[in-house]
């Protein structure tokens, strides 16, 4: 394979900059785009930056696909609510679907979704997440992040785009190592929502590496093809939480994940109220957090042949002293 043209879409963001960075290093060339201004990228050989809101700008966006040969589609909002997301999220999206559907040739398109388009539900308590078990069928249960995850793939599911829907687990990485999935945390103190099972984790170097190679690889059937992104080695939430070190809540109360899924479920009977609780007080989101599940990396391995070989607690380490 020779060196590519890599459009980076959210390249100013905590996996793109990563992206941008992986993408160079394995001798890319690299179009970078941001929504405000370049300042971040001034001077770096091979890259060029390109500065304008995808949502808003499509002629700009249609120069900026000329000679791409891949995307990479980080853009999207990590946070907010239903119309934000339709704003920063699933807009953009159906903005760069249209556009590399005009552009001849087409480059190859690699969606940045989530591990979260699944339905928490599908399958017994223990068995393994992957690209096989079914998504979410009822969003409106979870929250916006989810939904929009769930409008973005449907965007490309059936464009005639050829390429990869690339499923991370929770990012974490220097400057971002907490995630939902280990319980509420109330000041010092974290409600540990239960034991068993795996945190869907994958390092952000780790991540970014594996959306380069989909960028380099053709998917083996035509269409988008789902691949999930977890590391190799998933740790639980007591180990997680053993790595953090001095980091970690100064006290810990261990719970039992099933007394707050009876709690959502006696929301759920008070519409108007349950709408208003936080995700892990309503039944889907609580369950896709911390429903023990174990999770498989056997697809991205196998075709994309990229692995995270290197252990949980260094990585924690690496993550820990913070951003660079």
């Amino acid at each position: 394979m020779g060196a590519l043209t890599i459009l980076v879409t959210g390249a100013g963001g905590f996996i793109g900059r990563e992206v941008v960075e992986t993408a160079l290093a394995r001798g890319h060339g690299v179009r970078a785009l941001v929504r405000r201004n370049c300042s971040d990228f001034g001077g770096i050989d091979g890259l060029e930056c390109i500065a304008f809101d995808l949502a808003d700008d499509a002629g700009a966006l249609d120069n900026a696909l000329r000679g791409v040969d891949a995307v990479i589609h980080c853009a999207a909002a990590m946070g907010g609510d239903d119309a934000a997301m339709q704003r920063d999220t699933v807009a953009p999206t159906r903005a760069l679907v249209r556009a590399l559907k005009a552009a001849k040739p087409q480059p190859r398109l690699v969606l940045v979704s989530s591990i979260a388009v699944y339905a928490p539900d599908a399958l017994p308590e223990m068995a393994t997440i992957d690209e096989n078990t079914p998504l979410e069928e009822f969003p409106e249960g979870r929250d916006a992040y989810t939904r929009a995850k769930l409008a973005q793939e449907a965007a490309v599911r059936g464009s005639g785009l050829s390429g990869w829907i690339a499923r991370p687990g929770a990012v974490y990485g220097p400057g971002r190592v907490w995630n939902a999935h280990l319980g509420p945390k109330i000041g010092p103190v974290l409600l540990r929502l239960g034991r068993e099972g795996q945190i869907p984790l994958i390092s952000v170097a780790g991540c970014a590496e594996a959306l380069v190679r989909a960028a380099e690889t053709p998917p083996p059937v035509r269409g988008m093809r789902a691949v999930n992104l977890v590391d190799d080695d998933l740790p639980d939430r007591e180990r997680f939480l053993l790595a953090l070190g001095r980091t970690a809540p100064g006290l810990i109360v261990p719970v039992g994940w099933r007394l707050f899924d009876r709690l959502a479920g006696l929301f759920t009977r008070f519409p108007g109220l349950a709408r208003r609780m936080p995700g892990l007080l309503r039944p889907g989101p609580l369950r896709a957090r911390m429903r023990p599940a174990t999770y498989s990396n056997a697809r991205a391995r196998a075709e994309l042949k990229w692995h995270s070989a290197q252990p949980f607690e260094n990585a924690m380490r690496h993550a820990l002293r913070g951003p660079a």
